[in-house]
């Protein structure tokens, strides 16, 4: 467009900076107009996506599994989601027995020595000193998928977050009905092998699987005329256990007294060794050996150098 007034002209030419400083100040106040919404707008969602995750019991993750297996199907995640929904409300509500009843008989025996006091003593009323929520992830899947469950304050109650419990937890179908395992525990599988060496038989009764560790349990029957000794403690993976893909996993044997590890001529001892394996369905232990049995305890004690003692290996299939 030409401008033909010449007054008009010379104006726009005078005030060409007032005008320009005019026109930056507008753009400079619709930018900001608009970062104010954008902002805005985020905040609101964050505060939406906050009452969301505080005003429900849990909150539902992915049904993908973060550490191994396929993903966990919707049907059977809603499933396992609707029994822990229902664990929290009880021990938010302090109704001890419903709560742990939704736990499998294992569970209540090895956790808690089936006392339902214990329960509420070690478990309910440390974690649950005030309302709590939670979130939970597919961790590992299997026949009975294994659950990071991470408990926490109900903002809304409280005021603040808190401090936050972590745990893996197992829901097993129990007599038609979905119960829990806490605590680590995964469950436990009957065993029965056993092997005999000179008179001695070691049989393996069952195990128990833990989200960091195995507990076998054994039983050592000492059918000669000596004592025995399990292990001497003189080297730290004396014994092991050995998984279906060839690596070795190390006994806390120094968690076991040994009086425990003796075992006088016709007498058996039951015997629990933990292995220090983590938790995968695909990997199994098949071997337990014993590399440093002593099979005459009084004649080793009496030898002056017992490092050169002969010692005697025991391997049992599991």
């Amino acid at each position: 467009m030409i401008i033909k007034n010449s007054n008009l002209r010379r104006n726009i030419f005078e005030n060409r900076y007032k005008i320009l400083a005019i026109i930056v100040a507008i753009i400079l106040v619709l930018c900001l107009i608009r970062i104010l919404n954008e902002f805005a707008k985020g905040a609101n969602q964050n505060k939406n996506k906050n009452t969301i995750n505080t005003n429900s019991t849990s909150s539902y993750k992915p049904q993908e599994t973060a550490v191994l297996g396929s993903n966990v199907k919707e049907e059977k995640q809603e499933q396992n989601t609707k029994v822990m929904d229902e664990f929290i409300k009880y021990c938010n509500s302090k109704e001890i027995e419903k709560a742990y009843n939704l736990l499998t008989d294992e569970c209540k025996e090895e956790k808690f020595s089936n006392s339902i006091e214990n329960f509420k003593k070690d478990y309910v009323e440390k974690i649950f000193t005030t309302t709590k929520t939670y979130n939970m992830q597919a961790w590992i899947n299997s026949s009975n998928p294994t659950y990071k469950v991470r408990i926490l304050n109900d903002v809304l109650s409280t005021g603040s977050t808190g401090e936050v419990v972590e745990d893996y937890v197992t829901i097993v179908k129990e007599n038609n009905n979905y119960k829990i395992n806490l605590n680590s525990f995964i469950g436990k599988t009957n065993v029965n092998k056993q092997t005999k060496q000179e008179d001695i038989i070691v049989t393996v009764l069952g195990k128990e699987t833990n989200m960091n560790y195995e507990i076998y349990n054994i039983k050592v029957e000492n059918n000669t005329k000596n004592t025995i000794l399990l292990d001497t403690k003189e080297k730290s993976k004396s014994v092991y256990a050995t998984g279906s893909n060839g690596a070795t996993y190390t006994a806390f044997m120094y968690e076991i007294e040994d009086t425990f590890l003796t075992i006088k001529p016709r007498i058996y001892k039951n015997i629990s060794i933990k292995i220090n394996k983590i938790y995968s369905p695909n990997i199994q232990v098949n071997k337990l050996t014993f590399t440093d049995v002593i099979t005459n305890l009084e004649e080793y004690n009496n030898t002056e150098n017992k490092k050169d003692y002969p010692r005697t290996t025991i391997e049992v299939n599991v």
